[in-house]
């Protein structure tokens, strides 16, 4: 493949979520007192700082260690960990046994003092590709992401990549991989909100036989299948949240621990995220960690709606129907005016339909139509009637384009999986429990 961006030198990049710019940030140690003052040092890869010859910061002071602390610059900050040293570590006044610095902070160790600076560059949003993997686009708003997605391919940082469902955020993971130093090592998908929540911790980190009633043999995890690749949580909005701290430990430290097995096992994967869920909010209302957001979303990547990108749309209708078959310039017209609340999954399916030869696959009425009003009941039991209407005659339709599967349809429709197998069960649905 021909990349139109260069790859990124530093790996400490992240996506200003707010502009959607692309920046790097680079980091300086600088001695402000003690008997090394005014020494200072780039600090682009994990260095010791200690009193020893070897130290890759080397303070000549007697109240540091030998070996006192672990430095290990990141995209999000810098990871600040005492190794065991005499007279410990300080942060900002403060005594820790290991911290993030996101920002600028000065670190006290012995008799000295030493700052932590950060520099940040912005390197714009870069304009990409026609096509990335098997995502296309002509479109400005679709190929900017796929800019991003080259450039981040080389940074091994995480990816979050945040859109509604069906815009194609699984194709783009993958794509992301294709392009990246991994491409040759495994790409691994993980379904958070497709495993029933019993049995997420052993789909990820794995389990040694006998670990629970049906656990016959050891069994690799999702973490360790994807060893030196890419592992891709998809919708990793759903993941619950008493799990949640077991992937921050997972990220943090590079090591799994199997259910039933204390020996931890070192994994070298790269975490991309997929959601259709606002995250941010999310952990605002306290439903998923901050931490663990803060630490997944390094570079968050928003994927636009198809009706936002409608330029797109006669392109991948065409990629849709094959080179031997041509949607007539009508049905072309409708699909670009259309509003497509399904994204690029509902248009696959449109097509389909139209290559089989479905008559009017788009049409609709003219305006809403009104459900009809039943003026012999109060107010509440009339709402609740056209509302429990509504929601059979919606689930009934949703289940019936999903083939009854309630993993897909409950991705589809963005509702917990347990509810709607709930509601299925309450209006007497056909559900299926395949997860397939």
């Amino acid at each position: 493949m021909i990349r139109t961006t260069q790859p990124l030198e530093s790996q400490h990049v992240r996506v200003d979520a707010a502009t959607g710019r692309l920046r790097s940030r680079e980091y300086r140690l600088t001695v402000v007192s003690g008997p090394s003052k005014g020494k200072s040092a780039a600090l682009p890869a994990p260095i010791v700082l200690g009193s020893a010859e070897d130290a890759g910061f080397r303070l000549d002071d007697p109240a540091v260690s030998r070996y006192h602390a672990q430095l290990k610059p990141r995209s999000d900050g810098v990871w600040v960990k005492d190794l065991d040293s005499m007279n410990g570590i300080s942060v900002g006044g403060a005594r820790v046994q290991a911290a993030l610095v996101e920002n600028e902070a000065t670190l006290t160790v012995g008799q000295s003092m030493v700052r932590i600076s950060v520099f940040e560059n912005d390197l714009g949003a870069p304009l990409g590709p026609a096509a990335l993997g098997e995502a296309v686009a002509e479109s400005h708003a679709m190929r900017r992401v796929f800019g991003l997605l080259e450039r981040l391919a080389s940074a091994d940082v995480p990816v979050v990549l945040q859109g509604e469902t069906g815009t194609g955020k699984d194709v783009l993971a993958r794509a992301l991989h294709q392009i990246s130093p991994r491409a040759a090592k495994p790409f691994v998908v993980f379904d958070c909100s497709a495993v029933a929540a019993n049995l997420i911790e052993s789909e990820l980190f794995g389990h040694a036989k006998g670990a629970f009633t049906g656990a016959a043999a050891d069994r690799r995890g999702a973490f360790q299948h994807a060893d030196g690749g890419t592992l891709f949580l998809d919708e990793i909005g759903e993941l619950p949240l008493e799990l949640q701290p077991r992937l921050l430990r997972a990220l943090e430290s590079g090591q799994v621990k199997p259910l039933g097995d204390d020996t931890p096992r070192t994994v070298d994967v790269r975490i991309v995220a997929a959601t259709h869920r606002d995250l941010e909010a999310a952990t605002r209302e306290g439903r998923f960690r901050q931490d663990l957001w803060f630490r997944l979303a390094v570079a968050l990547v928003r994927v636009p709606p198809l009706r936002e990108r409608v330029e797109d749309i006669p392109l991948l209708a065409q990629l849709f129907v094959g080179r031997d078959f041509t949607l007539p310039p009508q049905l072309i017209a409708k699909m670009t005016a259309y509003g497509w609340p399904g994204n690029v999954r509902e248009l696959r399916n449109v097509v389909a339909r139209a290559t089989l030869g479905e008559a009017n696959v788009l049409e609709a009425p003219a305006g809403p139509q009104k459900p009809a009003v039943v003026l012999d009941l109060p107010f509440k039991e009339a709402k609740e009637r056209l509302v429990d209407s509504f929601t059979r005659d919606y689930l009934e339709a949703l289940l019936h384009r999903h083939g009854g599967n309630i993993a897909r349809a409950a991705r589809a429709a963005g509702l917990a999986r347990p509810w709607l197998h709930k509601l299925a069960v309450k209006y007497g649905l056909k559900a299926s429990e395949d997860d397939a």
